[in-house]
């Protein structure tokens, strides 16, 4: 048995296997979902103790239960799970001993949302099953009760593992549902949310060659490169990179590196300081606000990072609902001394990961520079720009807008970066 980044999951094939008329539960359990519960059996090349990949699907790695629709319940028992191959889960849970038996679902995300899962835990019934949720090898979050996580469409793994070992095994309710909309209401938060354990949504990712005479993730302009998406980071530990939350405030003995990637949830909750500690590691520097504002508003000085008009829609800043408020479902002054929550960002239709809003692009190249999130500069002052996915108005127009109320060591979970660099 092993950690889950060893690559039980890594191997998976594309193929469906043969025989698809296996039944949906767990030792003879019952499932249900908001059309029918699926049979069919992914196929996937790595195999734990449940045998090869044809056959039926019966929990194991290699031929996982399958959640065709949401919501979804199923109930069922560790004691007949087939697997028994993962004691821990990186980077959700490394330290966490999940030795006994465990059983696994796949769901295919249709769009992005919120997912939220629970398992039941019966106090004194000598039963403990915890919940993970995996993109492949990589666990995004766990919980012993209830997980909660931003997803974005494609292949997910549930698993149901054992805590310690197989004397805590014993019968589960499994429930799945995913939440797509913030809603109307302002006051009525659409997720449940504590904080406690900030997911870790984006794997390692390589960088996209940059333009001629720029490093990697970026795009020229004028004599200097900027990054093409705003910033996620990785932690280098000497080993190697590994994941960081961006709903968090990162520990400032992490070694962090920028990364400059599509496709990502870009990093919050992070000073100015920070920020260029992160681009120094990636042999890049923070911007100053000369170089932000020109790629912001191109040869032509426009007010947005499109043209002088604003196209209500092409970036993403115009979330009705303020996130703090809603997630709070308060507007009280206790509100605005939280937020550092790491649940803010997390809420449907706020935070959009990088390249999401194509259409939110400067003339060489560079997204979000208006909205998402605050941009931090090199102003040793502390200066953010371009406004976030609530407000690109109270502070200036688009590229002109400037928040420069904080000092370098501010962070909340709309402060982000992206890093400059000279061309070569």
């Amino acid at each position: 048995m092993g950690v889950i980044a060893l690559g039980l999951l890594a191997a998976c094939g594309g193929a469906e296997a043969d025989d698809t008329s296996g039944a949906a539960g767990v030792g003879g359990g019952t499932a249900t979902s908001g059309s029918t519960s699926s049979s069919s059996s992914t196929g996937m090349g790595a195999g734990g103790e449940g045998g090869g990949t044809a056959g039926p699907p019966d929990g194991s790695w290699a031929r996982p239960f399958v959640i065709d629709a949401l919501p979804f319940t199923d109930s069922g028992s560790t004691l007949d799970a087939v697997s028994n191959d993962v004691d821990a889960y990186f980077p959700c849970a490394p330290n966490t001993v999940e030795a006994g038996p465990e059983v696994v679902y796949r769901l295919d995300i249709p769009a992005a949302g919120w997912l939220r899962a629970t398992v039941d835990d019966v106090m004194g019934d000598a039963v403990d099953i915890d919940l993970h949720l995996l993109v492949a090898d990589h666990c995004i979050t766990r919980d012993d009760v209830m997980l909660g996580a931003p997803v974005q469409p494609g292949v997910h793994y549930l698993v149901l593992d054992t805590w310690q070992d197989a004397g805590y095994a014993g019968p589960y309710q499994l429930e799945v549902d995913l939440v797509t909309a913030a809603g109307s209401d302002c006051f009525v938060s659409p997720i449940e949310c504590d904080g406690m354990l900030p997911p870790f949504v984006n794997l390692v990712e390589m960088e996209a060659p940059g333009d001629a005479g720029c490093l990697p993730g970026m795009v020229r302009v004028d004599d200097f490169c900027v990054d093409r998406y705003e910033a996620m980071v990785v932690e280098d530990t000497g080993q190697g990179y590994v994941p960081v939350s961006p709903f968090a405030h990162p520990e400032d003995t992490q070694v962090l590196v920028a990364l400059s990637v599509e496709g990502v949830t870009p990093q919050g909750h992070i000073d100015q300081l920070q920020a260029a500690d992160a681009c120094s590691m990636a042999g890049k520097r923070l911007c100053s606000n000369t170089e932000w504002l020109r790629a912001c508003r191109g040869s032509t000085s426009q007010t947005y990072p499109y043209g002088n008009a604003l196209e209500p829609g092409r970036c993403n800043d115009d979330r009705d609902c303020h996130p703090a408020v809603q997630l709070f479902e308060s507007s009280d002054n206790f509100v605005w001394s939280s937020l550092g929550h790491a649940c803010i960002s997390q809420l449907p239709e706020g935070l959009a990961v990088t390249g999401e809003y194509s259409t939110c692009t400067t003339d060489e190249g560079a997204l979000d520079m208006m909205g998402n999130l605050h941009e931090w500069t090199s102003d040793p002052a502390g200066t953010f720009r371009g406004g976030f996915y609530v407000d690109t108005v109270i502070n200036g127009a688009g590229c002109g807008y400037a928040t420069t109320a904080h000092d370098v060591y501010h962070h909340d979970y709309s402060t982000g970066f992206r890093c400059c660099a000279d061309a070569l």
